[in-house]
Formats: structure tokens, C-alpha cells, sequence
């Protein structure tokens, strides 16, 4: 499957034309969000009490893949 986001990886000059972002900007937009993911997963976690541990599906896509 042809991502996205390995196509910007290969050719980082075209950020800008396909998602209105340069590159630099992409770069720091993903490290914010994976921080607040990673945030917002360890309070959910620590609230959650777990009856049946392990369950429900896996995402395919990873953080960067799915912004």
C-alpha cells in the first residue's frame, strides 16, 4: 500500500504542494501530536478499569499515518 506519508518522506520538496504544509512545519506538527497522543492514551489507561484485558482491534496505521 503507497502512503502518503512515505511519499513526502522520499521527496520532502513536495510537502507543500500536496498538503499546504512545508515540511519543517509537518516535522513539528507530528512531534506535538504524538506527545498529546501519547498524554492523552497514559490518563485514559490510568483511568480504565479493565475486565477483559487486551481486547479490540489493533489500529493498521500508525499516529503519523493516520494525521
Amino acid at each position: 500500500m503507497s502512503s502518503v506519508l512515505d511519499h513526502i518522506e522520499a521527496n520532502p520538496q513536495e510537502t507543500q504542494r500536496l498538503i499546504g504544509l512545508g515540511y519543517p512545519e509537518l516535522q513539528i506538527l507530528l512531534q506535538n501530536v504524538e506527545q498529546l497522543h501519547r498524554e492523552k492514551q497514559a490518563l485514559l489507561e490510568s483511568k480504565k478499569i479493565r475486565i477483559i484485558s487486551g481486547g479490540g482491534r489493533k489500529p493498521k496505521l500508525s499516529i503519523k499515518e493516520q494525521i
